[in-house]
């Protein structure tokens, strides 16, 4: 299936009239030159489930708050805009992954896993904003839920290939992490966002925004080598070994991603059955 194809359907399936209302009314807020905090926390009151998922996720051992976050408008004021914007952005979209996903919390807790090592990531390559890493990590594999949108009985078999990228490429002649940076690109997503999970796979090469781009596609490497049972396609390969020494990263920064994600461990187990 050639590549136009793929980038002439997802231009039907990106049109704000067909996505979800709520991440329709957050894209058209956050395209505004200047949103307005409180518009963002309006349209977040209007749906509680995002809003619960929201503030959970706020509460997380990655964010390191001490104290309890209990509400969008505390989100904002403890996180920040920004932050709150990226897991909004993050979250709504992962709605759009069909409930008939062969595994939803299996793909949120890795997901979510990504973005926290990303988000960390990011501190040991001083290129970005925390939440641009950490929405990267959260959405990097928001491509599968594109093709089984698109392609669901074509695509539901291939989930059991041992090597998917692969076996997407064979079948599609295009991947799920550069049909998730073209359905991101679709709908006006910041081309550092973008680009971070079309090349989640790899960083060879030159390329725009490449330091946040390495701290997803480490993070996706990390988590299948520091917590297999969230792994999904992450695989650390020699490739991610060299790429992480040569950022100066050791065996110190390995231990506190491992505990980065031990701590997180209780937090996954619930935040995804909101």
């Amino acid at each position: 299936m050639p590549e136009i194809l793929i980038k002439s359907r997802l231009q039907g399936l990106t049109s704000l009239p067909t996505l979800p209302p709520i991440l329709s009314k957050l894209i058209k807020a956050l395209q505004k030159e200047r949103a307005s905090i409180f518009e963002v926390a309006e349209i977040l009151r209007c749906d509680q489930s995002l809003a619960a998922r929201i503030v959970a996720v706020a509460n997380s051992p990655f964010f390191g708050y001490p104290g309890k976050i209990n509400s969008i408008d505390q989100a904002l004021l403890m996180l920040g805009f920004d932050m709150v914007k990226s897991i909004s952005l993050g979250v709504s979209v992962f709605g759009f992954l069909p409930a008939q996903y062969p595994s939803v919390r299996q793909m949120w807790a890795h997901s979510y896993g990504v973005a926290a090592l990303s988000g960390a990531m990011c501190s040991r390559i001083p290129v970005a904003d925390k939440s641009i890493c950490f929405l990267g990590g959260l959405l990097h594999d928001i491509g599968r839920a594109v093709f089984l949108k698109l392609h669901r009985d074509e695509y539901v078999p291939l989930l059991k290939a041992d090597a998917l990228v692969e076996a997407e490429t064979r079948k599609f002649q295009c991947d799920h992490a550069q049909v998730g940076g073209w359905f991101l690109e679709s709908l006006s997503f910041p081309l550092e966002i973008a680009l971070s999970v079309h090349h989640h796979h790899t960083v060879a090469g030159d390329m725009e925004h490449k330091g946040i781009a390495t701290s997803v596609y480490l993070a996706e490497g990390l988590i299948g080598l520091l917590n297999p049972d969230l792994a999904c396609d992450g695989q650390w390969t020699e490739e991610h070994a060299e790429e992480f020494e040569e950022r100066g990263l050791g065996e110190s920064d390995m231990k506190e991603f491992k505990a980065l994600l031990i701590a997180e461990a209780e937090n996954l187990a619930g935040l995804f059955d909101l």
